[in-house]
């Protein structure tokens, strides 16, 4: 694409329920990595997206996610957030774009009541959008199956790793199917998540975006 020319969501090739849900939005135009990571997450790739806080990466990775579900309502997405306030905005970008359109999630963190996430869990969501700690001790549990996603979302994986957390998602990744989509985002990409995509991703294709965005785009 030459530059210049303004992509529009239309062109994504999107689920018109999901275009109504992003007009609604006040959304026109997606964003570089928007644009280039959704066309492929859409054609069933693995991604690793390595894009900075601003970009538009949860868009990025729930518009495909979103539509692989409204299509087909027996996928379910297991998102992995490094903290609880991140998985929240996750959940309610979810919600702004899933509306009206029959798809639910259970947000399962830390620091909140563990026998509400129980309850939203036994209703089978299509989303849950969780912290890595909170959703080891709800496996530990047996509230909630890892092998039943198909699809997996590492969000702000580097700082997951920095945070102590590699173990748990390495026993996460670990147990889901071994037919599954992965996409991971990362704003750096050290050596132990190429580690880990080398481990757990198949055949990734790698999608970069402009550093150096977030002071312009963050309030």
């Amino acid at each position: 694409r030459n530059k210049g020319i303004i992509m529009t969501f239309a062109e994504l090739n999107l689920s018109p329920a999901i275009l109504k849900a992003i007009q609604a939005c006040g959304y026109t135009s997606p964003t570089p990595v928007q644009e280039q990571s959704i066309p492929l997450a859409l054609e069933g790739h693995d991604l690793i997206g390595t894009a900075q806080t601003g970009t538009g990466k949860t868009a990025a990775f729930l518009l495909p996610m979103i539509d692989k579900c409204y299509r087909d309502r027996n996928q379910k997405v297991l998102i992995i957030a490094p903290t609880r306030e991140l998985a929240q905005q996750i959940d309610q970008e979810f919600k702004k774009f899933s509306k009206n359109m029959g798809l639910y999630s259970a947000i399962c963190v830390g620091g909140t009541p563990i026998f509400r996430q129980i309850s939203d869990l036994k209703r089978s969501p299509n989303f849950v959008i969780g912290t890595p700690g909170r959703l080891k001790d709800l496996k530990n549990r047996n509230n909630i199956k890892f092998a039943y996603f198909q699809n997996i979302v590492l969000d702000e994986i580097d700082r997951m790793l920095d945070m102590g957390f590699v173990d748990e998602i390495k026993l996460i990744l670990a147990e889901l199917p071994e037919k599954r989509q992965s996409l991971f985002f990362s704003a750096t990409m050290p050596p132990r998540i190429e580690t880990l995509v080398q481990q757990f991703l198949h055949n990734p294709i790698t999608v970069k975006t402009t550093t150096g965005e977030t002071a312009a785009n963050v309030d």
